[in-house]
Order: structure tokens, then sequence, then C-alpha cells
């Protein structure tokens, strides 16, 4: 039987079902945006950004790793005692981040606009305790619709309706937060039910921390440099400038679960292959690659400026600074691509880390300088230079990845 059905089941359910839970929050922004007001709602953008780069410390690289080794384990035990693992890591981390986030996110807010910063940090930073990349690895998007996508749909059509008949903007985050609690909770005490075992003791945690290091630190340099701009930019810049950097973002970032989920849906695929045909096709996924970036970057540039006035006639995203992300989404979807495709499944993990940290070593002084002088477009360039530089550190090593698997003969077939 052929692949292609299997690629094509695994392309939709990955890439048109959990873009639900992606997208959902779309549907509140124009109340957002509307009760919190332009320092409001740049404060509420640079808390997320925030909360992301926290996401990344908490995770400790499971969302990244995570679903090639629940593929490859030997059954439902021992994916079972995996998820435990790395449920002690996160809760674990967690205790020492949260705190440091919410006094970095009242610092950095807007006078008035502290709790909503607060809570959009938190609730990006806790998306690291959610369960999807788990169902990522056993192939099961449907669990990702039952307990993350539709609730978290539902949650932000309350949250938008509730936001705007009583002027109570944390109400958007707390639905978010609840959302990601809630369904991690039931996904995890029935997964356990299931397949019960011994949880890790406090002296496993060195040893677990060590065995994704790593991925973890190439992770929180990623989201190092892309959680910079937004804070930069709303302690810098007006607010009504920010706040149009702050709907760019949003925007730009949304787009981001495009490539992220394809690489998740392709990553089976790709495995499964051997020799010279795995190399056939990691060359068709980052083609693949290359074209949702550049698809990205057009409907940024071209339609974006529009859509933003539109839908969000209170903080319109400028022309110039959605051209530059889309920039940032192109090398973005490019880098992805290569580094989980083609570069981990080679055991090239700390050749991605040493790359990722020089970029972001040279670009966040770059992104702080052009912001200050520049002001928001100068901080988006920044941003765009230190992708750019992620992507072209990695494409090296990709293509000799790919010269190596071409003169690699295929296995025979058992």
């Amino acid at each position: 039987m052929s692949a292609a059905p299997s690629m094509k089941r695994r392309l939709l359910g990955f890439l048109l079902v959990p873009a639900i839970a992606a997208l959902s929050p779309i549907i509140a922004l124009p109340a957002v945006t509307t009760i919190a007001g332009p320092g409001g709602w740049a404060s509420a953008i640079a808390g997320e950004s925030i909360g992301t780069f926290a996401a990344i410390a908490i995770g400790w690289g499971w969302a990244t790793i995570g679903p090639a080794l629940i593929s490859v384990a030997a059954g439902d035990d021992e994916r079972a005692k995996l998820y435990r693992e790395s449920i002690a890591v996160r809760l674990s981390i967690s205790i020492l981040a949260l705190p440091a986030l919410a006094v970095i996110c009242w610092l950095i807010a807007t006078p008035g606009s502290e709790w909503l910063t607060i809570l959009m940090g938190m609730q990006g930073a806790l998306i690291a305790l959610s369960f999807t990349w788990f169902c990522a690895g056993v192939g099961d998007p449907r669990t990702i619709v039952v307990y993350d996508a539709a609730p978290r749909l539902l949650a932000n059509l309350a949250a938008a309706g509730l936001v705007l008949s009583t002027g109570t903007v944390v109400l958007y985050p707390l639905a978010g937060i609840l959302v990601t609690l809630v369904g991690t909770s039931i996904f995890t005490v029935r997964l356990l039910r299931r397949h019960p075992g011994p949880w890790p003791r406090p002296r496993d945690l060195p040893r677990l921390l060590r065995s994704n290091l790593s991925v973890a630190l190439n992770d929180a340099g990623l989201s190092g440099y892309s959680s910079v701009p937004a804070p930069i930019v709303n302690v810098t810049a007006a607010p009504v400038a920010a706040a149009g950097y702050a709907t760019g973002d949003k925007m730009m970032k949304l787009g981001q679960f495009i490539p992220m989920t394809l690489a998740n849906a392709l990553q089976a695929w790709v495995g499964e292959a051997h020799g010279s045909d795995r190399g056939r096709r990691m060359t068709i996924a980052i083609g693949l690659a290359t074209a949702t970036g550049i698809a990205g970057w057009a409907g940024l540039a071209l339609v974006g400026p529009w859509l933003t006035s539109v839908y969000l006639p209170n903080a319109p995203a400028p022309f110039e600074i959605l051209v530059v992300l889309g920039a940032v989404f192109f090398f973005f979807s490019i880098r992805t691509a290569v580094a989980r495709l083609v570069l981990f499944p080679a055991g090239q993990a700390g050749a991605v880390m040493r790359a990722t940290l020089i970029a972001t070593a040279l670009g966040i002084p770059l992104m702080i300088g052009l912001g200050i002088a520049w002001g928001p477009v100068g901080a988006a360039l920044g941003y765009a230079v230190t992708e750019g530089a992620a992507a072209a550190l990695l494409i090296r090593r990709c293509l000799n990845v790919l010269r190596d698997l071409r003169h690699t003969p295929l296995e025979p077939a058992p």
C-alpha cells in the first residue's frame, strides 16, 4: 500500500485539526484590543512573549524531542513512563520559572496593565504542561481535538463575549489557562490510570534534565531571541506604535503554527524511510516548508495590513512591520524543517544548538540596538536578521546530511 495516503492523513490531522487551537485566539482579539487600549494590548503581547520563553524553559525540550521518543518507544507502558518523566521535569522547573515570570511581566507592563501582562505570560508559559506533543508522537490528533482544540475554541468564544460585556480583559488569558490545566489534567489521569507505574524520584531529576539538555538549550536560544522584540518595543516605543508592532508579532506567531505542525506531520513519514529514500523525503519536506514560508511572507505583506485594519482597527499593523516579520516567518519555516526533519534525526542536535546560540548571541544585541535606534521597524529587522542567520548556519549541515543519504543504498525490504 502506498505511503501517500498515510502522509495525507497525517497532514490533515496535524495541520487542519490542531490549527483550531492555534487560530482560535483570533476570535477574542478584537475584544481584547478594544478594552485594553494600545498600551494594554502592547503589554499583553510583551507578556505573552516572555511567557513563551518561560514555556521553553519549563518544557525542557519535550515538545521538540518528545514526539520522536514516543514514536519509537517499545510499547504503551514505555510511553507512559516517558510521559511521567516529562511531568516530573516540567513541574519541577515551573516552580522556579513562574514566580520569575510574574516579576518580569510586572516590570515591563504599561502602568495599569500589570495583571493582564502577568496572566498573558502565565497563559503562554503553561502551554509547556500540555500533552499535545505526546499525541503527535502516537499519531492521535483526535485526542487533541477533544481535550484541547475544541475546548480552546469554545473558551475563546466565551471570553470574547465576557470581555466585551464586562470590560474585564483578564478573562481572556484566564480562559486559556483554564483550558490548558483542565484538558491536560484529564488526559494525564486517563493515560496514567491505564498504564500505571512508578514516578521518578527526586534523585532522578539531574539525570532527566541532562538527557534533554542540548535540545532544551537549543529551544531556549530560539525562544530567547523571538521573545526579545515585543518587550523591547513595549518599553521604548509610544503606545500606538508598540500596539501596531504587537499586532504584527501576534499575526506572525499565530501563523508559525503551520510550519511547526507541518514538521510534526512529516516526522513519522520521513523517519520510516531509510537510506536514499529518506533523503528524498527530507528534500520534499524542506521544499514544502520553503513553499509554506513564501506563502506566509506574501500573506503577511499583502493581506496583513488590510486584515489587521479591518479586524483590529484599534491596533492595526503597519505594512513595513508586516513585510519584515514576513521574512521572519520565511526563515522560521525553513529552519524548523531543517532542524526537526533532517538534523535531529541525524543525531546533530548539538550542531543545531550551537548554531542557534551563535545567532542568539549576535541577534539579541542587534535587536536591542536597532529597536532603540529605529523603533519597532528596527526591532523587527534585528529579528529577521537573527532568524535568517540561524537558518543559514543550519542549511550547510543539512546539505551535508542529504549528500550522505543520497549515496546510501536502500535497505532491503524484510
